[in-house]
């Protein structure tokens, strides 16, 4: 497996039949122009590249950091991008058409001229992206894809999956409509009812570290999950992998918290979202309600 970012040395093996650079760390590297089609990139770091008119047809780049590189003019048709992070992103007249771009963070991305036809964007976020110009023709979105508020994806091409249609004796009416277009029905949660496990807690804390990880990078959402957390001998039980910002803990995951255990364990939360919140701002509008045990925004 490949770990240098010299160009050569990727075109060499590239050349050779070598298609694997799973996890490689190529930050900053120089590969534009390159003939990378059908390689395997998946979970690597590619963050701040130069990947100019690289032909990246096909390739597996499946959550790859992609975050502020230059992909303007890059081949990425058919690419699997699914969880990739491409957080200001260079994509200025790319192709990408037919690619697989779920769950893909494309906060703050340049897609000025992109070509997105027949893309599958389930769940993805685009948020804040510029996409003046860009071409939507058949791409697929769902209701959990996040776009800016005037932004209409139907008027831009876009077809919407995943509804239900109802037929009622009136009208015909889509039921995700009726979920979203409804009051948010949030009734006010009382710690002291909760029962949960460090289990339930992992699964929260997973959660909002998954997105630090995105968002900020491994280095700044360890530090922010570290100073966060409370300085008490169980909670230093908790141990974050500073490589894959994974959440771990040292007992038994089945262990029930206590109500001093659950309010501190919110207030962490909470804490660790108003850290990575003054960096990106719109980290809590990420957060997904069903990944929660608690609340942990005001």
């Amino acid at each position: 497996m490949v770990q240098s970012s010299s160009p050569s040395e990727i075109q060499e093996y590239y050349e050779a039949g070598d298609r694997n650079f799973q996890n490689c760390q190529l930050r900053r590297a120089d590969l534009h122009g390159l003939d990378l089609s059908n390689a395997d990139f998946s979970g690597a770091d590619l963050s701040y590249a130069n990947l100019r008119d690289a032909n990246l047809s096909g390739a597996n780049l499946q959550g790859t950091y992609l975050n502020e590189a230059d992909l303007s003019g890059a081949n990425l048709q058919k690419a699997n991008l699914k969880g990739a992070s491409l957080i200001k992103t260079y994509l200025i007249k790319a192709n990408l058409e037919e690619a697989v771009l779920d769950e893909v963070y494309f906060t703050g991305a340049y897609l000025t001229k992109t070509n997105l036809k027949a893309t599958s964007l389930k769940g993805a976020y685009l948020n804040g992206a510029t996409l003046t110009g860009v071409d939507l023709t058949n791409a697929k979105y769902d209701k959990k894809s996040r776009f800016d508020a005037a932004f209409n994806p139907e008027k831009n091409g876009m077809k919407k999956v995943g509804e239900v249609v109802v037929t009622m004796p009136s009208s015909t009416v889509k039921t995700s409509q009726v979920i979203e277009n409804s009051p948010p029905s949030s009734p006010e949660i009382k710690l002291e009812n909760l029962s949960i496990t460090v289990e339930d807690l992992l699964m929260t804390l997973n959660h909002l570290t998954d997105l630090g990880n995105h968002y900020l990078g491994n280095t700044m959402c360890s530090r922010y999950f570290q100073s966060s957390r409370p300085d008490l001998e169980w909670f230093q039980q908790f141990e974050i992998n500073r490589s894959s910002a994974k959440v771990s803990f040292k007992g038994s995951i089945k262990e029930k918290l206590t109500p001093a255990q659950i309010e501190l364990s919110q207030q962490w939360a909470k804490k660790y979202v108003k850290s990575c919140s003054m960096i990106f701002r719109d980290l809590p509008k990420m957060i997904e309600a069903d990944q929660l045990v608690f609340p942990v925004t005001s």
